[in-house]
């Protein structure tokens, strides 16, 4: 996710330490996004009929503004400050989850809620361009380890809070009341900015907003091209297209529910809330063994616990305990290769322009999620969610296979380094985290 510009120093001192905890809040509406749409939509619609390629489609649709936003996100960087963005951001995403709660959740009104879906995403990349901004200039190095692990708590917890707690409304009271309650408990966390300083619009010099924009543009592109010019660019380039730890069958969850025979409240608790839980602690496991070993063998190694996760999932019997088990575990895995997926990425750009190269390989890199998941949503369909999970390990395995490939060929650690590039060290986590933390509802 976010800005596209390495964040501008500036001689004023930060006023006040913000507390790690804060992050949480502010990033809530960002993994509130995909929670809501693949759990609990996914769930209401899947009981109404809709297909699981139809529910895997909504999925995409929410996925695509986060593919695509490196274009626009110059336009975050140099007009309003951090704080403005994050205030209007939030309240369109709020407005578009709201309006849903007055849409008829049921297939002729498809159309309409993918609309509504697409805006709100849109405007939720804009929300964590905001918040990217926010913590790299208000949260000091000696705190940044702990803003992080915030920072991704708020992201899973919210895709896990969400999905839960919309799924239980809407079965208990009601749809519109699901999407009320979720509109308003994400608009209130506008309120955690009082704890944090604002951070302003990136100094371009002199100039409207639309000068400056097109000044940064051409900034990105000459950082993206010195980048992947190197061996490690390359490797990090094809690596964005590759279907290692997508992990998108978790965007299924809520649809494949009923054929392991569990009930809503079973869904919201296994793919929702402990969902999320269990991701988090996934990243900190795939923390520890991607500083463990090569990073590159590190995320290979989290593609094989997805996919035996999958193929266990696939054999196991057919009944809610065994879903439960499974959803847990998977989500478990998913932070695993979150985790891993950064560290790798990290340490193939370097330090120099860090958060420009980690959001184009961020947008990237939500493409394998999409077509992933589209593809396993067309084989949950026509062959059943066994074999879609059959499918899953397979993308997974032959991920890996390509992945070993291009690295024995290229061998990128010959490389020299570009100059001011070193390895990732503490001035990188600002961005890695903002690209992890974005992994969950996209890359």
């Amino acid at each position: 996710m976010a800005t596209t510009l390495a964040p501008r120093v500036t001689s004023e001192p930060v006023q006040r330490s913000v507390r790690p905890w804060v992050w949480l809040f502010l990033n809530l509406p960002f993994g509130a996004t995909s929670g809501f749409v693949s759990v609990t939509l996914g769930f209401i619609l899947k009981a109404q009929g809709l297909a699981d390629d139809k529910v895997a489609g909504l999925v995409a649709l929410n996925l695509l503004p986060h593919t695509v936003k490196f274009f626009w996100a110059p336009v975050a960087d140099v007009t309003l400050s951090r704080k403005k963005w994050y205030v209007l951001a939030n309240l369109a995403s709020c407005v578009a989850i709201f309006a849903l709660a007055f849409v008829p959740i049921q297939i002729s009104s498809l159309k309409l809620i993918g609309a509504l879906i697409f805006v709100n995403s849109l405007a939720i990349t804009f929300v964590g361009m905001a918040v990217e901004g926010l913590m790299a200039h208000g949260t000091p190095e000696s705190e940044r380890g702990r803003a992080a692990g915030w920072f991704q708590a708020g992201n899973l917890g919210g895709a896990g809070l969400a999905g839960a707690v919309g799924l239980v409304i809407a079965d208990h009271v009601s749809t519109k009341a699901a999407f009320i309650v979720i509109a308003v408990a994400l608009a209130a966390c506008s309120f955690a900015l009082n704890w944090v300083p604002d951070a302003p619009a990136e100094d371009l010099g002199a100039g409207n907003a639309l000068q400056r924009t097109r000044r940064a543009v051409v900034v990105v592109a000459k950082d993206i091209w010195f980048t992947i010019a190197t061996r490690r660019g390359v490797v990090a380039l094809i690596l964005c297209f590759l279907p290692i730890g997508c992990a998108a069958a978790t965007n299924l969850f809520g649809a494949i529910g009923d054929r392991w025979g569990a009930s809503a409240d079973v869904v919201a608790l296994s793919a929702g809330t402990l969902g999320g839980v269990a991701s988090a602690l996934g990243c900190i496991a795939g923390g520890w063994l991607s500083d463990s070993m090569r990073r590159a063998v590190a995320y290979a190694v989290s593609g094989l616990i997805l996919a035996a996760v999958a193929v266990l999932w696939a054999i196991a019997p057919q009944n809610a305990v065994f879903y439960v088990i499974f959803t847990l575990t998977y989500s478990f895995g998913s932070g695993i290769a979150y985790a891993c997926f950064t560290g790798f990425v990290l340490e193939i750009i370097g330090k120099g322009a860090a958060a420009t190269k980690y959001n184009a390989f961020a947008s990237l890199s939500n493409i394998p999620i999409t077509y992933v998941g589209l593809v396993l949503g067309w084989v949950s369909t026509k062959f059943g969610p066994v074999r879609m999970l059959w499918a899953d390990a397979g993308t997974e395995i032959a991920g890996i296979v390509v992945l070993l490939l291009v690295i024995a060929i290229i061998r990128p650690g010959r490389a020299a380094q570009a100059p001011g590039s070193a390895a990732g060290g503490p001035a990188d986590l600002p961005a890695a985290v903002v690209v992890r933390a974005a992994r969950s509802v996209d890359r």
